[in-house]
């Protein structure tokens, strides 16, 4: 057995130059520590936790009351995506990530199929959170994901009856009154975004019957998730997992995971998503095909944006967080959290400013992953990596 203050010793003097993760004996040994520079890490989601063989595809908000929320997917039998058997769980901390309560089920597999790819978003007004995801079949099956809604009204504690909201969305049929024809369609996983109006909007990835190719629309509610909505155009013809941030002066963009190429791509609203710009790549942001997030900070007056990708441009590996400080236009700022295989993250803004991080980290195996909670100070995001 690793003795914890063995590894204290030998974490602390890793991190110091790049967030290096524990092995994985540690990790499932030892679930918090903290480390140089104000950085705090645990162990959130484990393969063999709660009856399950694997996790993956992990989000996180910071609810109203301060406590943190995440969901992931509880991947029960093997490690692959929907249709199989999947649970939406959740876990949530009260103590900033220093501790998790027990797992939560938001949405349970059933006779439709299973439920995942889950995005977390708080509404400010209400300090409801809504938790997206897809239920029954996946993106390459011949009928679409029943998209659906459930909703905690208790800041993660308790979860309501799942909203299946395909009929207002989306069909099958190509002369259907629905906005979306398609042969199938998933929701964005990690992180929804509430526009400055009170909007509510997130990324929908379709696949036409025929078309290998796939498009990002916006689907979004003015109402809190009564009645749901889709932008006139999607944001993409060929894309994948994206999110949504919105500006300052109020332009809206669309950050979109690149299904062919080897950079990040933006498109551009000025209507509150409602229409969407050609997308562009941006120079700055590599992107081995994979999911991350995006949020937009406040500093000292003075506005930020943060994207997660992993730091590796040839693969899943690395995860960093990369910096704006022209909205989006460069980003001279890379700082890595993990040096090992990593994949999906989620990313939100803790109480006391700094950031709170999941993060998909190899396990067993390349695609068998730990999820791992990180604390960061803002100033040390900053910082940047040593050259």
């Amino acid at each position: 057995m690793i003795k914890s203050n063995i590894k204290r010793s030998i974490c602390a003097s890793v991190l110091a130059a790049a967030f290096i993760a524990p092995a994985t004996v540690a990790a499932q040994q030892v679930h918090n520590e903290t480390w140089a520079n104000g950085v705090e890490r645990s162990l959130v989601y484990c393969p063999g936790d709660f009856d399950s063989k694997f996790y993956r595809i992990p989000a996180i908000v910071t609810a109203k009351d301060g406590s943190l929320v995440t969901v992931a997917d509880k991947r029960i039998e093997h490690n692959g995506d929907l249709p199989a058997k999947i649970d939406v769980v959740s876990r949530r901390s009260t103590d900033g990530g220093k501790t998790w309560e027990e797992y939560v089920v938001v949405a349970a597999h059933d006779e439709i199929g299973g439920c995942g790819d889950a995005a977390l978003v708080v509404d400010e007004k209400s300090g409801d959170i809504l938790a997206i995801f897809s239920h029954g079949m996946g993106l390459w099956q011949e009928e679409p994901a029943h998209i659906s809604v459930s909703r905690s009204k208790d800041n993660g504690k308790t979860w309501s009856k799942m909203v299946d909201i395909n009929p207002q969305i989306l069909t099958t049929d190509p002369n259907g009154k629905q906005p979306i024809k398609c042969t199938s369609a998933f929701a964005t996983s990690g992180r929804a975004t509430q526009l400055a109006n009170g909007r509510i909007i997130f990324p929908l990835v379709v696949r036409e019957k025929g078309n290998p190719l796939f498009k990002v629309y916006g689907v979004y509610t003015d109402d809190a998730g009564k009645t749901w909505k889709v932008s006139k155009n999607p944001a993409t013809t060929n894309g994948d997992e994206s999110k949504v941030v919105q500006l300052a002066d109020g332009t809206v963009i669309m950050s979109i995971r690149n299904r062919t190429g080897s950079l990040r791509k933006f498109s551009y609203s000025h209507d509150n998503g409602e229409t969407w710009s050609e997308p562009v790549p941006i120079e700055d942001l590599p992107d081995p095909r994979c999911n991350g997030d995006i949020i937009r900070y406040n500093r000292d007056g003075h506005d930020l944006l943060l994207q997660s990708l992993p730091g590796d441009p040839k693969g899943r590996n690395n995860v960093a967080i990369y910096v704006s400080k022209d909205g989006g236009k460069t980003w001279p700022i890379k700082k890595t959290v993990v040096n090992l295989p990593s994949a999906y993250s989620s990313m939100t803004i803790l109480p006391d400013g700094s950031i709170g991080m999941l993060t998909e980290e190899s396990a067993n195996g390349h695609y068998s992953y730990n999820i791992w909670y990180t604390k960061l100070p803002i100033d040390v995001i900053l910082a940047g990596d040593k050259k």
